[in-house]
């Protein structure tokens, strides 16, 4: 991962370079700005708000080509635009934010709401609507930044690769600050970010990006773990590659299941004047791991394990849209933006309380999963006697 990181950052230095340098730009110019690579957003002591700046090092990276430099300020005030035209005072150069890559929220901010803060980043003409979001579930959120002096590598630019990868894990939603500000603008739909924090083992940090921060308007109201994001995620038509774990007959770990595809569909439903959602998710998969050594008997056929997947499945995908109703009441997925396309009269008549409707809403779900390859072998390992 660092190798391939690394990789990532070296080309996005020299991306960056040259797109500073051609045309009018030259080497003076580019010198007299600072590169933003992401942004941390806390509360101070004092209530005001504090900006953590992660910059690229151009004068490091040319120098040392094989990887890109760093280097960070940290600033306080009233708005962000406040603090980035005051941080030329401790830079001596003017804030450069089309490459940034991510920003981290801190989870007070979030759950005070993220309006004051995205607006002046989708409004500024030098800012891009492609940076990732994040939530801190640490104290502060320049507290993931810092973690580049471990790492030694620039963190927003591994933080943007990570969400890249983030299909094959399936933990959490991938969100970029335009998504994140169209749920907000959007009917029948709440918006949704990552959770991230600092991981340690063995006395080694690393970033780790796992779980749901759940939104009602534009406040931050609850969270999901890993496995309930994944599921929402199933809900939400969102996954397209990662990893099911099925039980055997005992209720022991015993098939790991690589997802090749997967398809949901949301059919809103009028009955005798009540609208109910259904869901109908059909799952692609290849056997990829059995990790019993009596191997699977006749009794075990792959028809069974794609009946306990898909009903595992099931329940998964019931337990998170529960939660979400009965404590969040937040539709974060997508059910009145369904009703919206499908039955456009009746939802000019629900539209304004389809929070409250939200909440005690039917919703039934259709899982099947599908094993179409046992990867190289189509049986299992056996013990000999």
């Amino acid at each position: 991962m660092r190798v391939a990181a690394r990789k990532s950052l070296a080309l996005s230095l020299a991306l960056i370079l040259l797109l500073l340098l051609p045309g009018c730009w030259n080497y003076t110019e580019v010198d007299d700005m600072s590169i933003v690579a992401g942004v941390a957003l806390d509360k101070a002591k004092d209530g005001k708000l504090q900006l953590t700046a992660e910059m690229v090092d151009i004068q490091n990276g040319l120098e040392q080509q094989s990887q890109a430099g760093f280097k960070m300020i940290s600033l306080s005030g009233n708005t962000i635009f406040d603090i980035a035209r005051n941080m030329i005072s401790m830079t001596g150069k003017k804030l450069f934010w089309s490459h940034a890559k991510s920003i981290i929220f801190s989870e007070e901010l979030a759950r005070e709401g993220l309006i004051p803060y995205i607006d002046w980043y989708s409004r500024d003409t030098e800012t891009r609507s492609d940076v990732f979001i994040f939530v801190s579930e640490e104290k502060n959120a320049r507290d993931v930044l810092n973690l580049n002096s471990t790492t030694e590598s620039v963190m927003s630019f591994e933080l943007a690769q990570l969400m890249r990868d983030e299909k094959f894990v399936a933990g959490a939603p991938v969100v970029e600050i335009w998504d994140f500000i169209d749920k907000l603008e959007v009917s029948g739909q709440s918006a949704v970010a990552p959770l991230i924090h600092v991981h340690e083992l063995n006395g080694h940090k690393n970033e780790r990006v796992e779980g749901t921060a759940v939104f009602d308007k534009d406040k931050m109201v609850g969270k999901l773990d890993g496995k309930e994001s994944k599921a929402m995620l199933f809900v939400k038509n969102k996954i397209s590659e990662g990893v099911l774990e099925v039980e055997d007959r005992t209720g022991k770990p015993a098939y790991s299941l690589e997802i090749l595809s997967s398809r949901t569909e949301v059919r809103p439903v009028l009955r005798e004047g009540d609208i109910t959602i259904h869901l109908s998710t059909v799952t692609k998969t290849g056997l990829d791991e059995v990790m019993n050594t009596g191997g699977m008997t006749q009794h075990e056929s792959l028809k069974d394990i794609e009946k306990r997947a898909g009903e595992k499945l099931r329940q998964d995908m019931l337990s998170v849209i529960h939660k979400v109703q009965r404590e969040y009441h937040a539709d974060i997925f997508g059910f009145g933006a369904a009703v919206h396309r499908k039955m456009p009269k009746q939802w000019k008549q629900i539209r304004e309380h389809w929070s409250d409707i939200f909440t005690d809403l039917e919703v039934t779900v259709d899982a099947k999963v599908i094993i179409e390859s046992t990867a190289k072998t189509s049986r299992a390992l056996k013990l000999g006697d």
